[in-house]
């Protein structure tokens, strides 16, 4: 790609909204798109969404209407707009028949995936942020840190002991401080991705027993995959100095962090970076908003606004993502800390195979539940899970698994438009399976007790982080540094988690796909909404 594509040059017009002038927004906005470096495949979806809100708009506007549009950089970051004035006119809220289409539009926006519709002083406005293309894929550059943390620890080594003592000097004290960045953003973005995915996802009742059926299986497989996996590996690891405590004490531990969920005041979980209490606080503020509807519309649009803010910022940092690996890993070989990885290798060996069996399992259930063929299953499912295991971006498969679940499963397409773009953002097993078992080889290196409520305590963290992901750069390192707190594994461990996360992440998204697909199948043919003669068809 040329470098001039590498950046979106400042450009701003105004277009009347009627049928030519939705053609020329529309050949605007895809000159604009193509500019910064999106692929051709969701230029033309992108395209096709932002026709179909135009034309509303048009239909809908009480006068004759002129639309403006705007494309730049700021800070860095690429955008395109296109605003119109008068009255409110949500496409959320417009038409029905694109409730599905449109109620995962914000998450999926926060990716550069869709157009993020807001209204301010009476103005409508239609915003892109398409993500700025990199020279070296950000799975290169975690390599490439990774093997020269390897390289300079090795040589640093080899050097006179004074030689390292001053290298310790500059490397520990750098590393506090990234981790410092990391700690302070990772609660104000786990809290505001939960509370502000609550708001959004609320408009759910829209598509009655069908949003209902598939976000109440959506979050109960996650926890029940994620619970499974515990009992079936957690014995497999062997932390030395660690304590088992079962029957009585273990039951009353458990309760004691049930109830410790709930936080004495607001202030404390975020000084002591508690999940489980930021998440609680998340949970309760965002269906409080939800709850009262128009009537805090004001505070749902700071925190819109803050949220953007805050993942704006994460986005800043995640660019320097290899430079933290880096110097983790280098902090952690000059400690000679990494004498025996063998807990963090069983933990990435075992988080693998997870990964890979859940699928498989998944699809069985629901053959047998079905009465279909399982190879015929698997089949259909092979191009998605190929396409998510190569890649590692559930975004580059989702236009595969839009069309293998509605025309090769047999999916009602009034649930593949709503399930499979929130799927793609919530319902991530293979993100909570990978994440549990990754911290308990970690625990293993680190010699972390691992007794029951630590247990139940990492399944319920995991789940939880994996449905609360923010869709950005840095989301699952913010995550580890939650999930990693909170169960008292020291923070250097983020640098080893990070690098496994390089291997695990393919896995991982493969899974969470093709697990997505078997559950619609179930959910389908539990509404009634599941053809089985194009399921059946080969």
């Amino acid at each position: 790609m040329s470098k001039e594509k590498l950046t979106l040059s400042r450009q701003r017009k105004e277009v009347p909204l009627d049928g030519a002038g939705i053609d020329t927004l529309s050949q605007l906005l895809a000159n604009g798109l193509e500019q910064a470096g999106v692929n051709r495949k969701d230029i033309i979806r992108l395209r096709l969404a932002v026709e179909e809100i135009l034309g509303m708009w048009s239909s809908r506007a009480e006068q004759e209407t002129v639309c403006t549009f705007r494309c730049g950089t700021r800070l860095g970051r690429m955008y395109l707009e296109i605003t119109a004035p008068g009255k409110r006119i949500d496409p959320d809220e417009a038409a029905a028949d694109m409730a599905g289409r449109m109620l995962c539009s914000n998450l999926l926006a926060q990716a550069g995936l869709s157009p993020v519709y807001s209204y301010q002083d009476g103005i409508n406005r239609l915003a892109i942020y398409p993500s700025k293309p990199q020279k070296l894929s950000p799975l290169i550059q975690l390599l490439l840190a990774i093997l020269g943390a390897a390289v300079a620890g090795t040589v640093l080594l080899a050097l006179p002991a004074q030689v390292r003592e001053v290298a310790t000097g500059v490397v520990d004290p750098l590393f506090s401080a990234l981790m410092g960045i990391l700690q302070t953003l990772a609660s104000p973005m786990i809290f505001l991705s939960v509370c502000w995915g609550i708001i959004n996802i609320g408009d759910v009742h829209m598509l009655g027993r069908i949003g209902k059926v598939v976000l109440l299986r959506f979050l109960g497989a996650v926890f029940l995959l994620t619970a499974v996996t515990a009992v079936c590996l957690v014995w497999m690891f062997q932390p030395e100095g660690g304590t088992a405590s079962m029957g009585e004490t273990a039951a009353a531990q458990i309760y004691s962090m049930i109830l410790g969920i709930i936080p004495s005041n607001i202030i404390t979980p975020f000084l002591e970076g508690n999940s489980l209490q930021i998440i609680f606080m998340a949970i309760c503020a965002g269906l409080v908003l939800l709850v009262l509807g128009e009537k805090s519309s004001a505070l749902r649009v700071l925190l819109g606004q803050v949220n953007t803010a805050v993942q704006f910022m994460m986005e800043i940092v995640s660019r320097y993502i290899p430079l933290f690996v880096f110097v983790s890993l280098l902090s952690l070989l000059l400690s000679d800390a990494m004498s025996n990885l063998s807990g963090v290798v069983k933990g990435l060996l075992l988080g693998i195979a997870a990964c890979v069996a859940w699928p498989l399992l998944y699809a069985l259930w629901a053959c047998l539940r079905l009465k279909v063929s399982f190879p015929m299953v698997l089949r259909k499912q092979l191009p998605t899970y190929l396409i998510a295991l190569s890649t590692a971006s559930s975004s580059a498969a989702l236009s595969t698994n839009l069309e293998t679940c509605e025309r090769k499963l047999g999916i009602s397409g009034r649930i593949v438009h709503f399930a499979v773009p929130l799927g793609q953002v919530m319902f991530k097993t293979g993100g909570a399976v990978g994440f549990f078992v990754l911290a308990l080889g970690l625990s293993e290196f680190y010699g972390v007790a691992m007794p029951l409520p630590w247990v139940v305590t990492g399944v319920l963290t995991a789940g939880l982080l994996a449905i609360a992901a923010p869709p950005v750069p840095g989301g699952s390192l913010t995550c580890y540094t939650v999930l990693l707190t909170q169960l008292g594994i020291p923070a250097e461990a983020v640098g080893l988690a990070v690098a496994g996360n390089v291997i695990l992440d393919f896995f991982m998204t493969s899974c969470g796909i093709s697990c997505l697909q078997s559950e619609l199948m179930l959910s389908a043919n539990k509404l009634g909404m599941l053809d089985r003669q194009q399921l059946e068809k080969e």
